[in-house]
Parts: structure tokens; C-alpha cells; sequence
């Protein structure tokens, strides 16, 4: 028989053991909640002055203004219910593809509602900021996983949040700075493998998920990671063996793989139809890290800037690129760690330190720029496992392989735990806790001060005038060139609204620069300002009636030249081909941007090359372009009337005859000697398209084939064509 007093000792005991409990989750809350608040505090601290700047944005413009374009465009799209990864509003009329571009369309449509409440630049750095808040307070829950030590987390946080890495990418790469979301999905990929809970499977899945649509480079990252994690613990823990762990990856891979599905075949839809090759984008030695750069204080360092400079200036790609600078007293941690803790937990983490910091150095060893030998008269270099990984599509895809420090610094934030808590639990044991407080606290103090990088880099987001007023205010649905073509160009279309014919973006189709270089206007405005080619072989009067949506300049109304950013000779060349082509005087609105708007004149026939010309040349400042056995050409007439066509040609090493056919009648045979003549040809031209085809009977010849030229082009060639214009025009 129970006993009254055995019920209210069993109640008191039960009860007690709840309430100790709460109390127990409680202070883990709070404790949470308190290094959530010190990560604000810092983040706001060490990114200085970018928490108190009203129209500045952090970095040395570039990307950054890339993506407060992208966050505009992404808002435009779900206000228009348009598809966000495709866009006419820049390479207008053709239009880009945006998939494998470096969106991010996590943080853009979280930027959505952040616009509508606080305007475009302070929803850019509100999101910039939490990337390190969340990147830190993400670290502190991982770690404090892994070792069950809250101030070695949070030191581990402040390694990961405040890492160069971070930093440098910072500059302007906001998807690569949004790291927060990969390291949740280690720690449920963990769980995986010590918790029976199906529950790790799904949230592990949703966090890849936010991770791939934060930055695809960071879902490949991850792919190799989970590899990498399931071969060691299948090693050291047969961990395929355990009940219910191959269900739960399953399921990790089929909700991730379901609710990526739609973005992967956007991917493939895009690879098949445009048949352009997106893998090899080269970038993959230049972009490479350098062995001194894990050792050698970065560019942002307010007192070491000055005296790691001359070594920086050696190292190949740019700074965002070949920052990885690990921090001395993390190195040192993580040295502790390796040596003395040894559980295969610490093992994995410094495998993962050693292998990631292999693949961010690339093809060819890099130690103070491309390391390279002299021998027997040969250079020598030494490859790595990234000369055979490239051409792996997976990996050729992640095509700078210095962004795989990401997941260095994160295995060093975890072997800094490891070795805080050895260094805790050691001396506790010797009952000196207030010395490790004191060491931690110095320990902190330590790493924020080689990692600091205050006053970060800021740019201003002022918007010239001529964008606010005068093109903004000028009413109708047209489209400006903007001379040379930046991705701040892009953030001043998120104030005018109107299309841009050029564009930037990281990854496009591989016709799409050849069809704006094919295009008459376009393609030499191009080549002058980018190629440093005058002109191409077609000379015309540009002028077009404003009102058409003819091939004519796509409705371009002005066009934008910024001389600050260009050389004086290039701005002449410019503005004496604009002016002579089809634009009245510039107005001058800044000291540095020079407005020209198109004349409205009457429109005149319009030439464009079609298929079979070869790539213009320079010949002592004339425009050439060769042409094998067929080339073509079209023209666009308002209305039927006569022209004269006329162009200078030349014939490779030997005479040959040219024809030139509008549509089944021969409108010239010519024989062309070595020597350049003038061909004048009338023709009856059509309203609408005319075209014109080219023909060498004779053939064309290889220089490499004729062994006197000692020549080793390998080119087909016929005949040089230069100065193609019409005349007598009625």
C-alpha cells in the first residue's frame, strides 16, 4: 500500500525535477539570447561606419552595386509577377538569362519588404550587417554543439563572423558573405549522425536549401563537404550502419533535391538552348590562393596595411579574391587543438582545414604570386589536385578556387573550440577559472585586433543629376548606352527606370557580346570604348527617327559617357564618333559625365554583318575584316530606292574574283588583286531587309599553308574588305 507521504515525495520530486528543468532551458535561452545581443554590438562595432552610413554602402563599389540592382530587380519582377531570373532591362532587346549569374535570390527577396519600409541602400546594409550577425551567433551554436563550451562558441563565432574572408568578399560579393545558412546545415547534418531524430534530416534539408538559394557556390561547397563528412565518419564510425541514419539522408536528399528542382531546370533548359558553355569561365590560376596569403595580414588592417602591401601587389587576382588570412592566434588554437584533444571529431575538422585549404590554392602553387622554377630552360610549376579537379564539371563550375577558404576558416573557428575547451577544462581542473575568463577575454581581444578592418571601405550611392532629371523625366519607353558600361550603371537604372543596352553580369551566353558587336552602331561604340578599335569596317550615317522600334538603335534615346573612367584619348575617340555618327553636342551635366542625346532625323538605310566575316583588325588605323569563301551582309531601307553600295577590297596572296548576289542576281563581279581597290556597286534596294551574299569562287587559302609566309595563321582567307558605306542615297 503507497503511502500518503510516498505520493507527495513522488509529486515534490517530479515537480521539482520539471521546474529544475525549465529553469535548465531557460538560462540556455538567455545565455543565447546574450551572445545574440554581443554579436549585434560587435558587428555594428568592427564594421564601422557602415551601421551609421545614409546613402553610402559598404565596399569599393563594383559588385556591391550589382546587387542593389539585383534586390531592385528582384522587387520589379514579383511586383510585375515576371520571371526574376530573366531580364530585358539590361542587353536590351536581346535580353540575359540570370541563372548562373551570381544572384541571390534568398537575400533579395528578403530585401523586398526591408525596400518598401526603409529604401533601397539601407536595405542593402541592413541584410550586409545580419550576414555577420548570423554568421557569428550560427558558428557560437555549432560549436557550442560540438564541445558543450559557451565561451569557446562564442570566440568560434567571432573567428568565423570577422574571418578576412568575410571581409574581403564583403567588398561587394553579398551572396558569398551569406554563410550563415551553411553552417546550420553542418550542425543538422551533424545531428544526423548523433541524434535519432527525423526532424535533423528536414531542417538540415531546408537549410541547404537557403544556402543554394543564397549562393550556388556555397551548395557546391556543401555537396563536397557532406562527401567528404560521410567517407571519414563511414571510416572511423561505420556510420552507414546505424539504424535509421541511410533514412534519414534519403530524405535529406530527396525534400532538398524536390524543392531545388525548379532552379535546376531553369540550369539545364538554359545550357540546352543557348547551348552556351557556362562550366569553363576560366579564372581558375589567377583566382587561386596564395600559400604566404594564410599567413600575411590583410589590406584592410589599419596598422599593417602599409607594410604587407608590397608582398600583396605579387599575388595574382584581386584583393576580394586572395584575402585568406587565417589570424596567428587562431592558427595557434588550432595547432593546440590537433595536438593535444585527438578525438576523430577534431581529426575531421583538421582534415577539413587541410583539404579545403588545398583545393583554395588551386591548379599551380602559389607562394608570393605563381611559384614557378627555372630548369634546364623551362619554367616549372608545381600542380595540385585542382589542375584534374577543373575539368570536372562541378568543380569547373566554382570556378575561383580561393573561395573554398570559406570552409578553412569555419574548420579553424571549430578547432579554436576544441582547444578553448581543452585550455577550459584544464584549468578548471587545477581550479583557476578566473584565469581562463581573463585568458579568453584576451584570447577575443587578440583575434578581433588581427582581424580588424576598421574604418571598413564605403561608397557613396549618390546618383549624378542627368539620371534624377533629365532622363527620368523624359517620358516614353526607350533605352540608353552607357559609355564604359559598370555595374553602378545598373544601380542608376533602379532610379530611371529605362532599358539598358548594355549589361553586366557574371556568367552570359556566349553570343550575346558577339550580337552587340555585330550590331552597327552598338559594335563600334563598343570597340572604341573597350577594344580600342576606331571603328569597324561600315561607315554610316547612325541617325534614326526616334519614334521606330526598328534594329536601329533599339530605341536608344542618349547616351552616357563617364570620363572619369575612361583616358582622354579614349573620350575623343568617342565623342568625335558619336557626334559625326548621330548625336547633337553633349551636355555636360558633372565634371564627369557627358550626356549625348541621338538627333531625331530622318532614317537611312542600315548595314549589318551577317555570317561568315572574320574578326575586325587594325591596319595602321582602317578597320579590316577578312572573309573566306561566303561572308553576308544585310540592309534595312525605310522604302524601296536606289543606293550605291561601295567598299575597298584586297586579296589574299593571290587574285581572286568577288561576287556579291541580292538574292538570285549578281550585282558585281570583281577581280580583286593584292592590292586594295574601290568596288562601287548600284543597287535597287527594297523596303525592309535587303540581303547580300559575298562569294570567292576561287576559294581561300590558310597562310600557315604557303611555306615562303612562314606564317602560322591558321585562318581560311579570301579576300580584306574595308569601308563599306552606301551612297547616293535618294
Amino acid at each position: 500500500m503507497i503511502e500518503k507521504r510516498d505520493i507527495i515525495k513522488r509529486f515534490c520530486v517530479e515537480h521539482l525535477c520539471k521546474w529544475t528543468g525549465n529553469n535548465s532551458a531557460i538560462a540556455r535561452s538567455k545565455i543565447e539570447i546574450m551572445a545574440f545581443i554581443a554579436y549585434v554590438i560587435l558587428s555594428i562595432i568592427f564594421t564601422y561606419p557602415v551601421a551609421f552610413s545614409a546613402n553610402m554602402i559598404p565596399g569599393d563599389g563594383g559588385d556591391a552595386f550589382w546587387y542593389l540592382w539585383d534586390f531592385w530587380w528582384f522587387k520589379e519582377a514579383l511586383s510585375t509577377l515576371s520571371n526574376p531570373y530573366y531580364t530585358q532591362n539590361i542587353f536590351y532587346p536581346f535580353g540575359v538569362n540570370l541563372i548562373f549569374s551570381e544572384v541571390s535570390p534568398l537575400n533579395a527577396a528578403i530585401s523586398v519588404p526591408l525596400q518598401s519600409a526603409f529604401g533601397l541602400i539601407k536595405a542593402y546594409n541592413i541584410i550586409w550587417i545580419s550576414t555577420f550577425i548570423l554568421s557569428g551567433f550560427n558558428t557560437f551554436l555549432l560549436t557550442k554543439y560540438l564541445t558543450g563550451n559557451r565561451k569557446a562558441a562564442f570566440i568560434s563565432g567571432l573567428i568565423f563572423m570577422f574571418c578576412p574572408y568575410r571581409f574581403a568578399h564583403a567588398l561587394g560579393h553579398m551572396n558569398l558573405i551569406s554563410t550563415q545558412w551553411m553552417i546550420l546545415y553542418i550542425l543538422f547534418l551533424i545531428k544526423i549522425i548523433n541524434e535519432d531524430k527525423r526532424s535533423n534530416a528536414l531542417l538540415a534539408s531546408l537549410f541547404l536549401i537557403l544556402t543554394a538559394m543564397s549562393s550556388w557556390y556555397y551548395l557546391i561547397y556543401l555537396f563536397v563537404f557532406t562527401i567528404i563528412f560521410i567517407i571519414y565518419y563511414q571510416r572511423t564510425d561505420k556510420l552507414l550502419c546505424k539504424k535509421g541514419l541511410l533514412k534519414d539522408l534519403s530524405l535529406l536528399v530527396i525534400t532538398s533535391s524536390i524543392a531545388m528542382s525548379p532552379l535546376i531546370y531553369l540550369m539545364l533548359d538554359e545550357l540546352i538552348t543557348t547551348k552556351s558553355n557556362y562550366m569553363y569561365g576560366g579564372g581558375f590560376i589567377d583566382y587561386s590562393s596564395d600559400l604566404l596569403g594564410f599567413i600575411v595580414p590583410t589590406l584592410f588592417h589599419p596598422f599593417f596595411k602599409g607594410i604587407v602591401t608590397p608582398i600583396y601587389s605579387h599575388f595574382t587576382g584581386s584583393s576580394a579574391e586572395y584575402t585568406t588570412f587565417a589570424g596567428y592566434t587562431v592558427i595557434l588554437l588550432a595547432l593546440i587543438s590537433i595536438l593535444k584533444v585527438k578525438t576523430k571529431d577534431v581529426r575531421f575538422w583538421g582534415f577539413s582545414a587541410i583539404i579545403f585549404s588545398i583545393l583554395s590554392l588551386g591548379p599551380i602553387l602559389h607562394i608570393n604570386g605563381i611559384f614557378t622554377r627555372a630548369y634546364e630552360g623551362y619554367n616549372i610549376v608545381i600542380p595540385l589536385p585542382y589542375a584534374f579537379l577543373m575539368h570536372i564539371p562541378i568543380f569547373s563550375l566554382a570556378r575561383i578556387p580561393s573561395r573554398w577558404d570559406v570552409l578553412v576558416m569555419l574548420a579553424l573557428a571549430a578547432l579554436a573550440a576544441y582547444a578553448l575547451n581543452y585550455i577550459s577544462i584544464y584549468l578548471m581542473n587545477l581550479n583557476h577559472k578566473n584565469v581562463f575568463n581573463a585568458l579568453a577575454f584576451l584570447i577575443s581581444a587578440l583575434i578581433l585586433f588581427e582581424f580588424l578592418a576598421v574604418p571598413y571601405p564605403m561608397s557613396s550611392a549618390e546618383v549624378p543629376a542627368c539620371y534624377s532629371q533629365k532622363i527620368a523625366d523624359d517620358i516614353g519607353d526607350f533605352a540608353i548606352v552607357e559609355v564604359p558600361f559598370t555595374a553602378k550603371s545598373m544601380y542608376y537604372q533602379t532610379l530611371h527606370e529605362k532599358k539598358l543596352i548594355n549589361g553586366y553580369v557574371s556568367r552570359a551566353p556566349d553570343s550575346l557580346i558577339g550580337s552587340l558587336l555585330s550590331e552597327p552602331f552598338l559594335g563600334q561604340l563598343m570597340r572604341i570604348s573597350y577594344l580600342s578599335m576606331y571603328e569597324d569596317i561600315i561607315e554610316q550615317d547612325m541617325a534614326c527617327n526616334r519614334r521606330s522600334k526598328e534594329l536601329c538603335h533599339y530605341d536608344v534615346r542618349y547616351v552616357v559617357v563617364h570620363k572619369d573612367l575612361i583616358s582622354d584619348e579614349q573620350f575623343n575617340r568617342i565623342n568625335a564618333f558619336l557626334l559625326r555618327s548621330a548625336c547633337d553636342p553633349a551636355t555636360n551635366e558633372t565634371d564627369s559625365t557627358y550626356v549625348y542625346a541621338l538627333r531625331n532625323d530622318p532614317r537611312t538605310p542600315l548595314i549589318e554583318l551577317n555570317d561568315g566575316w572574320y574578326g575586325p583588325e587594325d591596319w595602321n588605323g582602317m578597320p579590316t575584316r577578312w572573309i573566306g569563301k561566303n561572308a553576308s551582309l544585310k540592309i534595312y531601307s525605310e522604302k524601296n530606292r536606289p543606293a550605291t553600295l561601295s567598299l575597298k577590297a584586297l586579296s589574299f596572296y593571290c587574285n581572286r574574283t568577288l561576287e556579291i548576289h541580292a538574292g538570285k542576281e549578281t550585282i558585281s563581279r570583281q577581280i580583286v588583286p593584292t592590292v586594295f581597290i574601290t568596288v562601287n556597286m548600284p543597287i535597287n534596294l527594297k523596303a525592309g531587309r535587303n540581303d547580300l551574299e559575298f562569294c570567292i569562287p576561287e576559294g581561300c587559302q590558310r597562310p600557315c599553308d604557303i611555306p615562303e609566309m612562314k606564317n602560322g595563321d591558321l585562318r581560311c582567307l579570301g579576300v580584306a574588305i574595308q569601308n563599306v558605306n552606301l551612297t547616293n542615297v535618294t
